[in-house]
């Protein structure tokens, strides 16, 4: 409705059919006709509407808290299982029981998983100062729970633990 400005009187728009416009032409002849502002209540109500689903759908795409963003693996303490693995800067500490591995800190992928090369060793009684021999890990990360995965060389048998990252710090030796 407008308001008819000499005499101040409500009218209703006018429609305007131009000869041998289609139906869609004439609806964006209508569209851009004076009588119809995108100041219209239920313009600005479709387009903020549109607005917030454009917006909820291009976050919506993006990782949450939770899901692994790629990079490194998080710095901390990561329990469980009986072994604990701290992770810093450096590299990575893994204890468990009486053995003990180290690998640098590795790289997680998009999809949370990682695989990289260390050494890891059983030790009772006095520390060895030969080499500790080679062992491969690799794992899942998953919010705040990871799955590692260890494959030691030579007769050591492989296994698994899973962590959780809890306090940041270092992990005590358990075997003397």
């Amino acid at each position: 409705m407008q308001i008819d400005s000499p005499t101040l009187r409500w009218t209703k728009p006018r429609a305007r059919r131009s000869a041998g416009l289609s139906a869609i032409a004439q609806a964006t002849a209508d569209h851009r006709s004076p009588g119809r502002r995108w100041s219209d209540p239920r313009r600005v109500r479709l387009l903020a509407g549109c607005g917030c689903l454009a917006c909820l759908l291009a976050c919506s795409s993006c990782g949450g808290p939770t899901e692994p963003a790629g990079g490194p693996l998080p710095i901390g303490r990561w329990s469980g299982g009986g072994a604990c693995l701290s992770v810093t800067d450096t590299g990575c500490n893994l204890i468990v029981g009486c053995g003990h591995g180290q690998f640098p800190r590795p790289t997680v992928r998009l999809d949370g998983t990682f695989d990289v090369d260390g050494t890891y060793r059983i030790e009772v009684g006095p520390v060895s100062t030969d080499p500790a021999p080679p062992a491969h890990f690799s794992g899942s990360l998953s919010g705040s729970t990871l799955i590692l995965n260890v494959v030691p060389s030579g007769s050591l048998p492989s296994a698994s633990y899973v962590l959780t990252l809890g306090a940041p710090g270092t992990c005590g030796i358990l075997c003397v």
